[in-house]
């Protein structure tokens, strides 16, 4: 086979592909082409069938939807302890940023929960008006909420499979102990 020929060949059959493509309704993947082509995530979930790019998601357990609504009012808990905090103490920096990185990190669990179709909890707020002596007890309340937040991750990940939850409960934790503890044990 010549060279010319072969590059033809290839060239009609990239042709027909990129056409087939075209012409594909949106999410009209077959499920036999997804186990050939696998579920276009390379880290995909064992638990997941199919990817979140609008295919079906293999739902979560009641135990794992429980535990991700879970992480969700925890974010929600911190968010509200450091506005909290904020109020009383406006030129608290440190507790400025991480109340933004915690609404950040609610957003992020509550965009797992819609995609897994688990109800999303309304934040509570908090219980009772709280109010420090002083800044140093306020740090002193945020890193007993950041070492309770790893901890509950940890029960979390123990009762979690899919690898999509598992990966941001992982990453949720790291930030709390790498990022917000050692910023609240030096912030007074």
């Amino acid at each position: 086979m010549n060279k010319k020929f072969a590059l033809s060949i290839f060239a009609a059959a990239f042709v027909a592909m990129l056409v087939f493509a075209l012409v594909q309704p949106a999410g009209s993947v077959s499920a036999d082409a997804l186990t050939r082509w696998g579920n276009g995530n390379s880290r995909g979930s064992a638990a997941q069938s199919r990817t979140s790019l609008g295919y079906n998601l293999v739902p979560l357990t009641d135990v794992e939807a429980e535990a991700l609504q879970s992480a969700i009012l925890e974010e929600y808990g911190a968010y509200n302890l450091y506005q909290a905090v904020l109020v009383q103490y406006p030129n608290a920096t440190t507790f400025a940023t991480i109340a933004v990185a915690e609404q950040r990190h609610a957003n992020i669990l509550i965009r797992q929960a819609e995609k897994y179709g688990v109800e999303v909890p309304e934040n509570p707020g908090l219980a009772a008006p709280v109010v420090f002596a002083t800044l140093e007890d306020a740090c002193q309340a945020a890193i007993a909420a950041e070492i309770a937040d790893a901890a509950l991750y940890d029960e979390l990940m123990a009762v979690t499979t899919h690898t999509d939850l598992l990966r941001v409960y992982a990453n949720l934790q790291r930030a709390s102990l790498e990022s917000h503890l050692p910023a609240f044990e030096s912030c007074y």
